[in-house]
């Protein structure tokens, strides 16, 4: 087109009227566009493109400290923890971007709908006015925090978020959309359309909606800016979108260094307040900022996307009717179209790894011989024996005081926390027989009773040394007064019966325990005893712990023989019972031992001590055998690979028994093997016999790199539970579970190597059990073991190569 033209002029005529050339596209209304694509590319595609996964840790960089400097390991550096702090920004923006902006549409929304109704009649005006000064009054992020943490039980999520910020910022769009409709409602071309006919709701939505649009548009992006202001505000303030996990990486360093910290909650839901949230720290603040300015970064330059594009909308249709510009809006709505359904259609990372955990399931059967099932697999097997020689229980203990006898279950059923609890269903254990190195023997004695009733020796008691301020008296000071329970008292070649001293109750101060019941029952046999009958409330109460496989879950008689194993059956036989059997043993002697159970009041006065010689004929039998026997634990690897090879071992124990646990974990073994063996995976199976020694794979391993050991527990539960002390695991083997299809149950935090009970403390080790009720998680747990394997022959990184 020419850039000149005649144009005839009434009082010039025909005159020559140059034209300045214009763009048909506003210039504003593109980089709009390319704004508003960027963030919907970034939402879509960020975790994809990312150069790292959430879950990839670098603990470890030589000598460098954590948070890795940029340029050192990442381009940008990294978090604590050792994790891309780019890649983080990246997977985190979905979520971020999805909770700014579906809580400013709701603010703007809800401004929208409160103005209308407003403008109805003078007291919903008043109303909408009222309350939107009182919100408008009210701190919004104080709210926010008050409504995330005071009045939300349990952990936070991204509904309650973006409620909270619905809640403290639609007053604003309120304000300018009500000033807005206000002068609208006064212009003639709203006179005439209620003149007409028109209904209120009709000449809003369809003839004040376009005037209102560049208002909207422009108040819409602000309100997103606020909210994701508010959204890095709670972050600072340790508000976190999404439950948290307590990840500890100390177990996974060689070097434990004073400085980094070693561990941090890290949120389910990346994004991109709780990278600010994790970055609290003064060291962060003045030394590494680039840990709160790479997330930083991403708050400011989304917020200034939001804004170009909202700014974008405002002029496009100042003079523009959108309900008339379908053209437009139809090919932004299919270029979105498109980016959803391209994210639909991209596959996900490692994708292939989902048809190694398929057929992993689909290796699952049973088979109770992994030995046969290693050389059916073309494994290459390897026998570590061990001779050994295992004290053990030929049948139950008894006790008998004249025609009265109590007896041990035999064989002595295992409690847990999980399978009893005192008040609701008791333990079914009243009787034990304590057999361990240095307390408790084997054999049949018989004596005369005698009773020591708690065996206390006031003088025998010392004085402990403390190094500061005294809270609370001694046990040696509270005893002081005791009377001298062995005073006069001759037990040698005798049966000593004791009531387990229980401790001192200080009522608000507290209480003082005890001492041991092992110091009780060693004085009674250096005294001489032949044998020991110890009354002690708790010796069917399970362990403390709720992690199976710690010795703290252990009954507290359990946990001794398996911290110190009987090396001989000689000994002095040693048996612990309730109140209820000692009470079936004593009562026809006349002997009451309630007042002796229990903590002491700390008034309690004691005269006398009640121990005496009872006289009875008493017999104690503890049935032992010694079985000296050898011990194989087979190893299997599958062949071909070189030392240097990451490899990962999937280790199994059992015992001599044929219980459902062992039989599920020997099924898993050998389908793995299997199916190791046929796609050739790094891996080394272990079915190791519990009694055998543990330092002597350990031993056949140090020539192998070991990535991770997997260890098999209880799999007869539905839902895959994980454990371990290595928190950098943690991440990887939830998104295992995930993408396996296997129900699990999320890790929270990190334990210790004593809860997690690794038998190789020093590799790095996930310890694989189940939870729950119903049908066994055999092939789910194959299937994640498989998803692992297809991972790592894809080259993914986070187990290291």
């Amino acid at each position: 087109m020419s850039r000149t033209a005649s144009k005839p002029v009434w009082y010039l005529g025909n005159v020559q009227v140059r034209r300045h050339w214009r763009p048909s596209v506003d210039p504003w209304v593109l980089v709009g566009l390319a704004a508003f694509l960027a963030l919907i590319v970034a939402a879509l595609f960020g975790e994809r493109i990312a150069p790292n996964e959430p879950i990839y840790f670098v603990v470890e960089h030589g000598r460098d400290p954590r948070p890795y400097d940029p340029g050192l390991v990442f381009p940008f550096g990294s978090d604590v923890l050792g994790r891309d702090l780019f890649s983080l920004v990246l997977a985190g923006a979905r979520a971020t971007l999805t909770i700014v902006l579906i809580a400013g549409l709701a603010r703007v929304v809800a401004g929208v709908l409160v103005a209308a109704v407003g403008s109805w009649s003078r007291p919903t005006r008043l109303l909408t006015e009222t309350t939107a000064d009182f919100v408008a009054a009210i701190p919004a992020t104080l709210v926010a925090v008050l409504l995330v943490k005071a009045f939300v039980s349990g952990d936070t999520s991204i509904p309650i978020v973006i409620g909270a910020l619905l809640l403290v910022g639609w007053a604003g769009p309120y304000r300018v959309i009500r000033a807005e409709v206000d002068r609208l409602a006064r212009a003639p071309f709203s006179e005439g359309a209620l003149a007409m006919g028109a209904t209120r709701w009709r000449l809003f939505w369809r003839h004040q909606i376009p005037h209102l649009l560049p208002v909207i548009s422009m108040n819409l992006s602000q309100q997103i800016v606020a909210s994701l202001v508010l959204l890095a505000e709670l972050g600072v303030l340790g508000v976190i979108v999404s439950a948290v996990r307590s990840l500890s990486i100390e177990e996974s360093l060689s070097v434990v260094r004073i400085g980094p910290p070693n561990s941090a909650l890290i949120p389910d839901v990346p994004e991109w307040g709780a990278m600010l949230s994790t970055a609290r720290t003064t060291e962060i603040l003045w030394a590494t900022r680039w840990v709160i300015f790479v997330p930083g970064a991403a708050f400011a330059l989304t917020a200034m996307a939001v804004a170009l594009v909202g700014f974008a909308l405002a002029r496009r249709y100042a003079r523009r009717d959108v309900f008339k510009d379908a053209r437009a809006a139809s090919v932004v709505g299919l270029a979105v179209v498109a980016l959803f359904v391209a994210s639909g259609l991209i596959p996900e990372r490692y994708a292939e790894a989902r048809e190694w955990a398929a057929s992993a399931r689909s290796s699952m059967r049973s088979d109770p011989n992994p030995e046969a099932a290693f050389a059916e697999a073309g494994l290459a097997i390897h026998s570590v024996a061990r001779r050994t020689s295992t004290i053990v229980r030929t049948g139950p203990a008894t006790v008998s005081v004249g025609n009265v006898t109590v007896e041990e279950l035999f064989p002595q059923p295992e409690v847990s926390p999980t399978d009893f609890e005192a008040n609701v269903k008791p333990s079914p254990i009243h009787v034990r027989s304590v057999v361990s190195d240095g307390l408790g023997g084997g054999g049949i004695v018989e004596g005369q009773l005698v009773f020591a009733a708690r065996g206390i020796v006031p003088t025998a008691i010392e004085q402990p040394r403390v190094f500061g301020p005294v809270r609370q008296p001694s046990l040696a000071t509270l005893v002081k007064g005791y009377p001298d329970d062995y005073a006069g008292l001759d037990v040698r070649g005798k049966i000593v019966l004791l009531v387990r001293f229980m401790g001192i109750d200080l009522g608000t101060r507290g209480s003082v325990e005890g001492f041991s019941v092992g110091t009780a029952v060693a004085d009674a046999i250096n005294r001489g005893a032949a044998g020991v009958v110890l009354v002690d409330p708790f010796v069917g109460k399970p362990g403390s712990s709720l992690y199976p496989r710690s010795v703290l879950a252990l009954n507290a008689y359990a946990a001794i023989e398996e911290l110190f194993p009987p090396r001989s059956v000689s000994g002095v036989p040693v048996v612990v019972v309730d109140p209820d059997a000692a009470r079936k043993l004593v009562t026809p002697l006349g002997l009451d031992i309630t007042p002796l159970l229990g903590y002491d009041p700390a008034d309690k006065k004691w005269d006398r001590s009640l121990s005496r010689n009872l006289g009875a004929a008493t017999r104690i039998a503890v049935p032992l055998r010694e079985d000296v026997s050898v011990l194989t634990s087979d190893v299997a690897e599958v062949p071909g690979f070189s030392p240097d090879t990451g490899r990962v071992v999937i280790w199994a124990t059992h015992a001599a028994g044929t219980t459902t646990s062992e039989a599920n974990r020997r099924d898993v073994l050998a389908s793995l093997a299997r199916f190791a063996s046929a796609r050739h995976a790094p891996f080394i199976f272990v079915d190791f016999d519990v009694h055998a020694d543990a330092l002597a794979i350990r031993e056949f391993l140090r020539s192998r790199k070991v990535l991770v050991v997997i260890v098999l527990d209880r799999l007869d539960g539905n839902v895959l539970q994980f454990t371990t002390a290595n928190g950098d695991l943690i991440p990887a083997f939830d998104l295992y579970a995930e993408k396996a299809g296997a129900p699990h149950d999320i890790t929270r935090r990190t334990l210790t190597v004593d809860q997690v009970g690794s038998p190789l403390p020093d590799l790095k080790t996930v310890v694989l059990g189940t939870i729950g009720t119903g049908p066994d998680a055999r092939a789910d747990a194959t299937a994640v073991i498989g998803y692992l394997a297809g991972r790592l022959a894809l080259g993914a990184p986070e187990l290291g190569r």
